[in-house]
């Protein structure tokens, strides 16, 4: 197990103990000295009205990565299994496209549809005489926008996950419930999903753990936390934290939040749907 310990070791634990232990300091990156306070920044954090703001911004943004990345590829998978393999293949190809495209790229094609002159969508609305809202600038419309951009990035791969897990079930299975007369929904809700939820929890899990991180780049592009704090999130504000203001301590603080939140999250997760999955088939 030593080949696996190892690497583990220094980029895992060792960053994650090293994390819990400068956040009880109060650190400037440019300056060596560090004076220890404790809980300090844990207590400062939760006493500010915007770390709330935050967690349920992170929260909407997860909300939006369950939609975009976790139920559309799904349903887009059973749809695809349902044609030809032929026009199969052109359909993994166009989802696929996005993912292979640099985000910082793709952000700045969205950054011209988002424009309010001269923009893709703008130009769409007024062509049919319909209102051109600021997408970036409307506190109640970017923070959307923005996940709207790194759902699109992310979509192909999460598509690929699904579609993978789908074939992987046995035809046997299928045919055998066919005989018994099941069809359609039935055929889908009681065969299909529950053989495909063990794909469905690794896919469920990949999606909350990287939904933060995937908006990261969509949000430095596109409004840099903007408009007001409206697209900021906990990850957003930890870059912020640590090398826009470089308070260290304060950064690494929120970074415990974030793993500690985490961590609960997919605790529950496997403890709520662990019990109705079997990996035997």
């Amino acid at each position: 197990m030593v080949p696996v310990f190892i690497p583990l070791a220094l980029f895992v634990f060792y960053p994650l103990f090293r994390t819990v232990y400068i956040s009880f300091f109060e650190w400037n990156l440019v300056n060596p000295k560090r004076e220890f306070i404790g809980f300090e920044n844990y207590t400062e954090i939760l006493r500010q009205p915007e770390f709330i703001t935050m967690l349920l911004q992170s929260l909407y943004y997860m909300g939006l990565a369950l939609i975009g990345n976790f139920l559309l590829p799904i349903g887009l998978a059973l749809l695809t299994l349902q044609v030809s393999s032929r026009e199969a293949e052109i359909y993994q190809t166009l989802l696929f496209i996005p993912a292979v495209i640099a985000v910082s790229i793709g952000t700045l094609i969205w950054l011209w549809f988002y424009l309010p002159a001269g923009g893709l969508f703008n130009a769409i609305l007024g062509a049919w005489q319909l209102p051109r809202p600021a997408w970036l600038n409307d506190p109640s419309l970017a923070l959307p926008a923005v996940a709207l951009v790194a759902n699109w990035k992310f979509l192909g791969f999460h598509y690929l996950i699904a579609l993978a897990g789908l074939r992987a079930i046995p035809k046997e299975f299928l045919e055998a419930a066919r005989v018994d007369g099941a069809s359609g929904w039935n055929l889908i809700a009681f065969v299909v999903l529950p053989l495909f939820a063990p794909s469905a929890i690794f896919l469920l899990v990949s999606t909350l753990l990287q939904s933060l991180e995937q908006v990261f780049v969509p949000i430095e592009v596109l409004t840099v936390g903007g408009p007001a704090g409206a697209t900021d999130n906990l990850m957003y504000s930890v870059y912020n934290e640590g090398f826009k203001f470089f308070r260290a301590g304060r950064a690494a603080a929120l970074s415990v939040f974030l793993i500690a939140a985490f961590a609960a999250l997919i605790y529950w997760q496997f403890r709520l749907l662990e019990k109705r999955v079997t990996y035997e088939r």
